[in-house]
């Protein structure tokens, strides 16, 4: 869900806090809000009761509701694995109107409305009503900060004992970086000056990199945060300038860039030129491609087993091909480094080692090293997804009336990540869902018996069948979009969902007596106007229809209620049939030489074709 930042309210949420601490209430109108004694919350709060990140507010369509989270209890609810690695926490109940909070409660908003709320020791008010400061909301800090005096390290030399106002001036003169350690008398351990409330806030001390963009608003692919331009961090290059707060000790610092050089170069604290840019919240690097055009994500969804992995491999590989010969849209790698397991996995596939039989990729885990990446966010470890991203970029094939410059997001999930309870702020891997332009559900007829007498007779013995109820899947997809976003119940959903039946090299025979030849592909040449030789690729959606009516049917008669779920929530949905490798593989795995995919491109040429980026044709 997309919240609005800055902008004049009458009424919105907001946090009364006792006068000791000298803070102002806190108007809650951006979202999520962390409220701990960590500097990198929104909220800080002083006090031994209250944990590094405590409790997070969450708006729900644009504050009608209020989602309250209880952070510092957030262990007792962690898999075992991940409790194991988390910081101990304050041992203390939060209470929301005398009760404890166990995962999270929903408010909704009402004219003059008062909540009690309790942060360990702390007695606060949650208010909603008319705010009379209609400024947008900053982060507060305690009165109490201006008489702190700070020490800080900068290049080598200790600086201080300075007034916060003596912090601010040093930031002005250069002598004081986003990343040089800072304390006062007051903190166990050293922070990052980064984390000192406002003293980096002015907007006159960042370089304007808005026109370098083209955009002043982009969304990172890792953890989906919004950020302007402006807000873009640089990785440092030289040797020394190691450790991240975010990312760990063996990683290059980010930094706020001081001095700007031409073509988004920045430099770093010991001179060196730095190209590379990281998102301010998550710190992982993005392509410098990916901030000049509007990305695109694609959701793949479905239970262990159901070949996603595969299929993400093959449907890359076909539409490098594809797309350029029937559509005039280049489909190439953003870069090497960000693709590295794509790559790795279509070279299983398609280039094997000389020598080589037999491949097979693993199974994707849900914190797997190659598609995952640990990072510390508000105090809290969490495992992103790491994309493969492409560009899709118009060539010169067609005479297009608009040029098309995008990028693309496939995200590699594990099933596990699907399963209820998995929605957790530790493990946000499946957010992509919400941004997600189109999906794609693989539904695995290996895993439901009552496919079984449909499956190619000379296979029905030798599968090693699995039994998982797939429509919990896609309830619990369902679910999390209307949670996250808002969508209510009488609200239909409008981006289009294609439900992939994979493996369905093993319902051939199937496919055979309804009248379904795989081999006849829903694209085709036509020429570009009376009087010309000149071809044009386009997509037909009466094909494809057909064939979607024909799976459809079949489901109504073996699965009706996965037919009723998915249908009750979209509008567009269609039904297409899938196979990453074209043939069933043996105990030894995949031979490279056999491999002969399956409409894999399919889905996402018909998602195109429902953004308008290819030509269709339909009755």
């Amino acid at each position: 869900m997309l919240f609005k930042k800055d902008t004049q309210i009458k009424s919105a949420w907001r946090i009364t806090i006792p006068e000791k601490y000298g803070m102002e209430p806190h108007i809650i109108n951006t979202s999520p809000v962390v409220l701990g004694c960590s500097m990198q919350c929104d909220v800080v709060i002083k006090d031994p009761s209250i944990a590094e990140s405590h409790i997070q507010f969450v708006l729900i369509k644009d504050g009608k509701y209020l989602e309250i989270y209880d952070l510092a209890g957030s262990n007792t609810d962690m898999p075992k694995d991940a409790a194991d690695h988390a910081k101990p926490t304050i041992q203390s109940t939060t209470l929301l109107n005398g009760e404890p909070i166990t995962g999270k409660k929903r408010l909704e908003a009402g004219k003059d409305k008062i909540f009690t709320l309790k942060a360990g020791d702390v007695n606060l008010s949650l208010i909603y009503g008319s705010v009379t400061d209609q400024t947008p909301a900053k982060k507060l800090r305690s009165v109490r900060d201006k008489d702190i005096e700070w020490f800080y390290l900068h290049q080598g030399r200790e600086y201080g004992p300075l007034k916060l106002q003596e912090m601010l001036q040093s930031v002005r003169k250069n002598l004081l970086c986003p990343l040089d350690d800072a304390w006062h008398s007051g903190l166990q351990n050293r922070i990052k000056a980064f984390e000192i409330p406002e003293l980096f806030a002015e907007k006159s001390h960042l370089p304007d990199l808005s026109d370098a963009s083209g955009s002043d608003r982009h969304t990172c692919p890792y953890c989906w945060h919004g950020f302007k331009s402006e807000e873009l961090l640089y990785i440092a290059r030289h040797p020394s300038l190691m450790g991240d707060p975010v990312l760990g000790y063996d990683e290059q610092k980010r930094f706020l860039p001081r001095h700007i050089k031409p073509l988004r170069r920045a430099l770093d604290n010991r001179g060196e030129i730095c190209p590379d840019m990281a998102c301010p919240r998550c710190h992982l690097r993005i392509p410098t491609p990916f901030l000049d055009s509007p990305p695109l994500f694609f959701s793949i969804i479905g239970s262990p087993g159901a070949g996603k992995s595969y299929y993400l491999a093959a449907s890359t590989w076909k539409l490098r091909t594809i797309l350029p010969e029937y559509f005039g849209l280049s489909f190439e790698d953003i870069d090497n480094m960000t693709n590295q397991w794509i790559n790795s996995y279509e070279e299983k596939l398609f280039i094997p080692a000389r020598g080589v039989n037999y491949n097979a990729i693993e199974k994707t885990q849900i914190e797997s090293a190659h598609t995952a990446r640990e990072v510390k966010i508000n105090a809290v470890n969490m495992f992103l997804p790491l994309p493969a991203i492409f560009s899709i970029l118009s060539n010169n094939r067609y005479n297009r009336s608009e040029r098309i410059q995008n990028t693309v997001a496939f995200y590699d999930n594990a099933g596990e990540h699907f399963q209820t309870g998995q929605d957790m702020i530790q493990k946000p891997g499946t957010l992509h869902i919400l941004h997600a332009n189109g999906f794609l559900f693989l539904f695995d007829p290996t895993a439901d018996p009552r496919f079984s007498r449909i499956i190619n007779a000379s296979l029905r013995e030798k599968l090693i069948q699995t039994v998982y109820q797939q429509q919990k899947i896609i309830t619990e997809i369902i679910d999390r979009i209307r949670k996250h976003t808002g969508l209510s119940v009488k609200e239909r959903f409008k981006k289009p969902i294609v439900i992939g039946v994979s493996k369905a090299d093993l319902l051939m025979d199937y496919f055979n007596q309804e009248g379904i030849n795989l081999k006849n592909l829903p694209y085709r040449f036509i020429k570009q106007g009376k009087g010309t030789t000149n071809e044009a690729g386009v997509l037909n959606l009466t094909h494809i229809n057909l064939i979607s009516a024909c799976i459809r049917e079949m489901f109504c008669r073996l699965a009706p209620e996965f037919v009723n779920t998915v249908e009750s929530f979209a509008d567009n949905v269609v039904y297409l049939p899938v196979s990453a490798i074209g043939h069933q593989p043996d105990e030894q795995g995949v031979q490279p030489g056999d491999i002969n995919p399956l409409w894999v491109e399919v889905p996402f040429l018909y998602i195109l074709s429902q953004m308008g980026y290819i030509s269709y044709i339909t009755p």
